[in-house]
């Protein structure tokens, strides 16, 4: 009985092996990439696959800056073949712009300080100033907009460092963040999904706190390098992650903002100012806080990063040890 069991199974995976032979159809041919290799000479190195530790161990200094500088040309310059034309345009016409800001701006410095010092100056006697800033910096919480550091700075050119300043921020700022978060979660939870999924920082973080829904894991979230209108609705595709923690975490980073409002008042000192060491003192103070705040952020980043990596080997032995567990050959005597 048990023989006729075996061969009746035997028939069986013969059947289906030939029926999966016959169903098979050919695969559509995948669309080849632009390759910049040998324009910018990165092929040979394999700069544009990620860096290999064994790789890049015995490299200078100097020459793991060049090989960095490279991969993120190479990077950008795949991003940039597969935009559509009018993406490409406006790209191009934004670093036209951008250039001609510059220029502008190392020529006509001066008086564009002056400018905005009596601007400034103006906007900080109306009542209605403040209402408009906590109104931007609310709409500006949604993605896809930006603008939120362009208004944060702003607020710290007009108010200074001040508590009015930075209730202004708080008050656009949190709001707006968990309404962002709210609607995401609710209604645009798809978009939500997708914004996690576009870039691997979110996926580490998402990952990290579908583990941990502390919302001091949130408040580090906003010392991190995300962009702060994606990282509203990307959050809100976490599944467990309460309303009530977001907000808790929010109102936890505020004191973030007092960094803004620095910037913005050492800005209004340098046109303010006559003294060439009092500008250079408010030049070096705004260059500082910009690098203690961007070392922090990547080091933070990189620690959840590892995290990140942490949990993903884990999963990995796990489902390792569960399909070691189970024999694929198994057979019933009847």
């Amino acid at each position: 009985m048990s023989q006729h069991v075996r061969a009746s199974s035997q028939d069986a995976r013969i059947h289906l092996s030939e029926m999966r032979g016959s169903s098979t159809s050919p695969r559509p041919a995948m669309v080849s990439r632009p390759n910049y290799d040998d324009d910018y000479d990165i092929g040979g190195d394999g700069v544009g696959e990620e860096d290999d530790f064994l790789d890049v161990y015995d490299l200078t200094p100097r020459q793991r800056l060049v090989r960095h500088f490279k991969k993120t040309l190479f990077k950008l310059m795949n991003h940039y073949a597969f935009l559509p034309v009018w993406q490409k345009v406006a790209v191009i016409i934004g670093g036209l712009c951008a250039l001609v800001l510059g220029i502008l701006l190392l020529v006509f410095h001066t008086p564009m300080l002056h400018w905005l010092v009596h601007t400034s100056n103006e906007l900080k006697s109306q009542k209605k100033t403040a209402f408009i800033l906590i109104l931007l910096i609310f709409c500006v919480s949604f993605p896809p907009l930006i603008g939120f550091s362009f208004l944060s700075t702003s607020t710290g050119l007009i108010y200074g460092v001040s508590f009015e300043g930075w209730m202004i921020l708080v008050a656009g700022s949190v709001f707006g963040s968990i309404a962002s978060f709210a609607v995401f979660q609710t209604l645009l939870r798809s978009r939500a999904e997708q914004l996690v999924h576009a870039s691997p920082r979110f996926e580490a973080f998402a990952a990290i706190l579908q583990e941990n829904h502390s919302y001091w894991i949130l408040a580090l979230l906003r010392l991190c390098p995300f962009p702060y209108s994606l990282t509203n609705g990307a959050v809100a595709a976490v599944h467990g992650l309460s309303l009530r923690n977001f907000a808790i975490a929010q109102v936890i980073a505020s004191p973030k903002l007092f960094a803004y409002l620095f910037v913005g008042s050492r800005i209004k000192n340098i046109g303010e100012s006559n003294s060439t060491g009092s500008k250079l003192f408010d030049l070096i103070s705004i260059l500082v806080t910009g690098v203690v705040l961007t070392i922090t952020a990547w080091i933070l980043y990189f620690k959840t990063r590892n995290k990140y990596m942490e949990i993903q080997r884990l999963q990995q032995h796990q489902d390792h040890q569960s399909h070691r567990s189970v024999s694929p050959d198994v057979e019933f005597d009847i």
